[in-house]
């Protein structure tokens, strides 16, 4: 099954190679732009803000948290999601990078990226908690800026994260 799950990995990145040209450096850095924009509001903690970079004209938004089993796919779900982390984060950091993209039409494009994470809580028996994920987003052109239309955050699978952590914990002159 992992051999599978690489293999599913590794087409897909390959088809957002292939494509990547067709995204402008334009394009690309207005996406960035975007990704930096939510990386705000999520320090800010603020769902107005959150949701203001979504695309809320679309009826069926899907967000995928890694610590929520079900997707929310409505506006309700969602808004109600982001006001629960408002009381439950102290404090957020996300950092973005490695971006990769891929053009579905004129107007969206697929983003597949790496996300770090930390967060402290409120009235929690962990204080602080970060981590490291990939998220699958697809973004669409309104007007003359990008909104999020669906984000899904991809953890990697216990057996691979261990493998990971046993991996740095190698002592150095090994």
């Amino acid at each position: 099954m992992e051999k599978l799950a690489t293999w599913m990995g590794v087409l897909l990145l390959m088809t957002i190679s292939q494509t990547a040209a067709a995204v402008t450096a334009t394009t690309a850095a207005e996406i960035r732009a975007l990704f930096a924009a939510y990386s705000e509001a999520w320090a800010a903690n603020d769902p107005a803000r959150l949701e203001a970079h979504w695309d809320t004209t679309d009826p069926v938004p899907v967000y995928l948290a890694e610590e929520i089993d079900s997707p929310m796919t409505d506006w309700d779900s969602l808004r109600a999601y982001w006001r629960h982390n408002e009381g439950f984060h102290e404090k957020v950091r996300l950092v973005f990078s490695e971006f990769a993209f891929k053009p579905l039409d004129d107007s969206q494009v697929m983003v597949v990226l790496h996300m770090r994470w930390d967060i402290r809580f409120r009235n929690f028996a962990s204080e602080a908690m970060g981590g490291d994920n990939r998220v699958v987003t697809t973004v669409r052109r309104v007007g003359d800026d990008w909104r999020l239309t669906s984000w899904t955050e991809a953890p990697l699978a216990p057996i691979t994260y261990m493998r990971r952590l046993y991996e740095r914990s190698v002592s150095p002159d090994f």
